[in-house]
């Protein structure tokens, strides 16, 4: 894997952690995802007249994925409003690479040296760990059920998309695709359900927008990466966006202090030694 790949997919994971940031700073998180979708269903319907359709054998998979990330979606909120999210989002974060490595392995026939098994442990270990070293209570099992939740859908969408991307042969026109029909039917069950008014605030539509774009660019560049290594390793290098994301709370939120990430960062950081060596 080349050090292009890796240092694309981890500013992928600092885009993601920006964006989770963005949303997470929300009041409504009903309001946040809609904004967010609101954003990428506009890029995505001006883009699709001029990238085009993938592939026909690409579709199962646009369509498998879609259900995948409307269930990611709705987990991910849940996390928000029922759990100690930042405990129970990095725990999802973290169980997400070991079930893609099995999955690239099972579905993909991807095979991974004993150096690129080390470093994706590292970099699981680094990112669980910042949920415990960042908060003393105790994580109920409310919170565990809809983390492993969230990183279950994470794994088989991640999955799921790294099989259809390379068979659509066009990142492109296979993230337009996935992205169109999943805004879309997000928005469509929003607005049956709340109407089109969400907010007023100019502020919070603002930010809700651009977490939208910031979304959809992340992670664009994550199924391009899915075409040039390892399902496991791109998804394992895309979650150190946990780490960056405990940085933010640190330095913008005043959320602990910077030497309780210290050590977590250093497992992570030498994780992806191992895997850029692999």
């Amino acid at each position: 894997m080349s050090l292009a790949i890796v240092f694309l997919v981890l500013f992928a994971g600092l885009v993601h952690a920006v964006w989770n940031a963005m949303a997470k700073g929300i009041a409504s998180q009903s309001t946040s995802f809609a904004l967010m979708n609101v954003g990428i269903a506009v890029v995505s319907w001006i883009a699709l007249p001029f990238i085009g359709l993938p592939r026909a054998a690409a579709w199962p998979f646009v369509l498998a994925s879609t259900a995948c990330h409307l269930g990611y979606q709705l987990f991910l909120m849940g996390s928000y409003q029922r759990a100690n999210f930042s405990r129970a989002y990095p725990i999802a974060r973290g169980v997400a690479p070991l079930l893609v490595s099995i999955g690239g392995l099972v579905f993909a026939s991807e095979h991974i040296d004993a150096r690129g098994i080390l470093g994706i442990f590292f970099i699981v270990v680094g990112i669980v760990s910042v949920a415990y070293v960042r908060n003393s209570s105790r994580l109920d099992r409310v919170g565990i059920y809809w983390a492993l939740a969230t990183g279950a859908a994470i794994a088989v969408y991640t999955v799921v998309d790294g099989l259809g991307v390379r068979r659509s042969h066009d990142t492109l026109r296979y993230a337009v695709a996935l992205f169109v029909l999943q805004s879309t039917l997000w928005l469509i069950a929003v607005v049956v359900r709340r109407g089109w008014r969400w907010t007023d605030n100019p502020s919070t539509i603002t930010i809700g927008l651009l977490a939208g774009l910031m979304s959809l660019v992340a992670y664009t560049v994550v199924l391009y990466a899915q075409t040039r290594a390892p399902l496991g390793v791109v998804s394992a290098l895309r979650e150190t966006g946990v780490v960056w994301a405990a940085a933010i709370g640190v330095v913008f939120f005043k959320e602990g202090k910077a030497r309780a990430i210290m050590v977590p960062a250093l497992v992570v950081i030498a994780g992806i030694a191992l895997l850029s060596l692999a």
